[in-house]
């Protein structure tokens, strides 16, 4: 008598499941990662968190300068809906810097790749790169030339990888709504790689020059873009602003 072979029957059960999507490196950040609405209150989409601690006088001297067309910057200043009158750094082509970069509308996908000393982080905004040095190096003294992006170390302290940068320029904004900050403010980062679709980071500003506290941001949640048919062509969006063809009138003060 003839036995049939047996037909063995795989099922992908939760279990199984789960176990494929745990298939990751905690310590491997590489990839496009695009910034999600996950669990942010709308008023902080575009901004560390969606109340700022107080103010200092210094502050909000500076905060009173500014001129947008949102929040609460614009209400206090009368609103500016005519875009010739914003004072916003990056309308007259001044980079965007960090950390706004982050989470401005027009720069929601950033990627992570590892160097042999390093973590680099590119944007398409300005085609800006961060070095985040992981050789043991320390942050430069506060008497080294600012930057429009800090210089930044980082270390990883068990699944969790810790940036702190310092000497950023102070002619950037912190967000669309004018948030100021001055040439002394530190940031710390925290990012965890949770599961292999998505990148979590937390963000610490202090500067007790512009705030009374420390400003502790939303945790931002990331999301991994898909590779594309031909990866070979997988970038970032460009975006440049490029002054000969914005036909500026004079910036105002």
């Amino acid at each position: 008598m003839l036995r049939r072979p047996a037909l063995l029957l795989l099922v992908a059960t939760p279990l199984t499941l789960l176990a494929q999507n745990k298939a990751f490196d905690a310590h491997d950040l590489s990839g496009f990662w695009e910034l999600t609405t996950a669990g942010l209150a709308k008023g902080a989409l575009n901004a560390p968190s969606n109340t700022r601690p107080p103010m200092t006088a210094e502050g909000q001297q500076q905060f009173r300068k500014t001129k947008t067309e949102f929040g609460a910057a614009s209400l206090a200043n009368g609103t500016f809906k005519n875009e010739k009158d914003w004072n916003d750094p990056v309308r007259w082509c001044d980079p965007m810097g960090f950390p706004r970069v982050l989470w401005n509308p027009s720069s929601k996908i950033m990627r992570l790749a590892k160097g042999a000393d390093e973590v680099l982080q590119f944007f398409g905004v300005d085609r800006a790169w961060r070095d985040i040095w992981t050789d043991g190096r320390k942050l430069p003294s506060g008497d080294a030339d600012s930057r429009w992006y800090g210089y930044s170390v980082g270390r990883w302290e068990g699944d969790t990888f810790i940036v702190n940068s310092n000497n950023f320029e102070d002619k950037t904004w912190l967000d669309q709504y004018g948030s100021p900050h001055s040439d002394e403010m530190t940031i710390e980062e925290r990012y965890r790689r949770v599961d292999r679709e998505h990148l979590e980071l937390t963000l610490t500003i202090t500067d007790p020059k512009m705030y009374s506290a420390p400003w502790k941001s939303d945790k931002k949640i990331f999301q991994l873009v898909a590779k594309p048919a031909n990866p070979e062509f997988q970038d970032l969006p460009e975006g440049i602003c490029a002054w000969s063809e914005s036909r500026r009138e004079v910036r105002p003060q």
